[in-house]
């Protein structure tokens, strides 16, 4: 078995799909990711303002914590024994939430920290993998965080918790109710705490479950095997996504109109209109930006080159197009 330990900024991530960090592993089957900015770093929240109590007065900070961890592996060999852990864990190692996928059993199940003692994870919910894990076969863990104590995994595009709640929220001082995940059971009090102060990730297999990359940041990540296809690409993004009926709405990671812009079905047009927004993107923006036909990824590497907030996109890209590719 194979531990590899690597800190956030020790090794460059890819700017292809604007991720804050993509990191290629060997075959590994333990992995610990290390967050060097705090979840409620203001890196994370440059543009985010004071919040609004029910008389509209902005006075309750507010922080922006939507990430996304996005862990790819495969399986080689019988799976039959192999499991997939993921937990997110504070920097004492007090547990946040974590999911365990096993194979033979065909189950997930989920684990919250037990409250009089943090350090002891707790049983939360479990069900019935939709998938049979197979040799050969790649998979995905996705750890979706969208507020301390909202957050959700999803395994193969399946949703890994049960169960919906109506959160009371003010806008402009009128009290509005919006559907979404349930809480993650915690000792600390709401708002504060849980995923406010994680600081690592870990993952472990067992059996023939191995992992070989990692994607964080806010952005859409997907598997090697497939970025030659956009279609599939899209039909993976779609699987994922926040769609209520390709994808798996509360559950889902990002909406669906983040798709990629295809040509030919299997090709990327070489202009993206709507790329996923990051930590530097403006408020009600995305980007723009050009691609290589072929695989997707950014044209040059470089996102200050290659990219544009929508707000303002003047670009053609007509240097990213390939006339070699075009049957038009």
């Amino acid at each position: 078995m194979i531990l590899l330990v690597l800190l956030m900024g020790l090794i460059g991530g890819s700017n292809a799909i604007l991720c804050y960090d993509d990191i290629e592993l060997g075959d590994v089957q333990e992995y610990i990711y290390r967050l060097e900015k705090k979840p409620l770093d203001k890196y994370w929240s440059k543009y985010v303002k004071y919040a609004a109590n029910k008389y509209g007065q902005e006075t309750i900070p507010r922080y922006n914590m939507h990430l996304t961890y996005t862990v790819f592996g495969k399986f080689v060999g019988d799976p039959s024994d192999a499991t997939i852990t993921a937990g997110y864990y504070k920097r004492d190692n007090s547990l946040i939430y974590s999911v365990e996928v096993d194979c033979g059993a065909g189950m997930w199940r989920s684990y919250a920290p037990k409250l009089e003692d943090p350090k002891v994870a707790e049983k939360y919910q479990e069900g019935e993998l939709e998938e049979k894990c197979v040799d050969g076969e790649i998979f995905d863990v996705i750890l979706k965080v969208q507020q301390a104590h909202l957050m959700n995994f999803l395994y193969n595009g399946q949703p890994l918790q049960q169960g919906s709640q109506n959160v009371t929220f003010y806008r402009g001082g009128v009290e509005s109710l919006r559907e979404r995940t349930l809480y993650v059971p915690s000792p600390d009090k709401r708002p504060a705490g849980g995923a406010a102060h994680a600081a690592k990730l870990k993952i472990k297999t067992t059996g023939a479950a191995v992992v070989n990359r990692l994607a964080f940041g806010r952005c859409v990540a997907w598997p090697e095997e497939i970025t030659r296809n956009c279609t599939a690409v899209n039909e993976w993004i779609l699987k994922r996504s926040k769609s209520k009926t390709g994808g798996h709405y509360l559950y889902g990671i990002m909406v669906p109109t983040f798709q990629m812009d295809c040509y030919e079905k299997t090709l990327y047009l070489w202009l993206q209109s709507k790329i996923h927004p990051d930590e530097k993107s403006v408020p009600e923006s995305a980007y723009c930006c050009c691609v290589n036909m072929e695989t997707g990824k950014l044209f040059t590497g470089d996102k200050d080159v290659d990219c544009q907030s929508t707000k303002e996109c003047e670009q053609t890209c007509m240097a990213a197009f390939n006339p070699d590719l075009f049957t038009g």
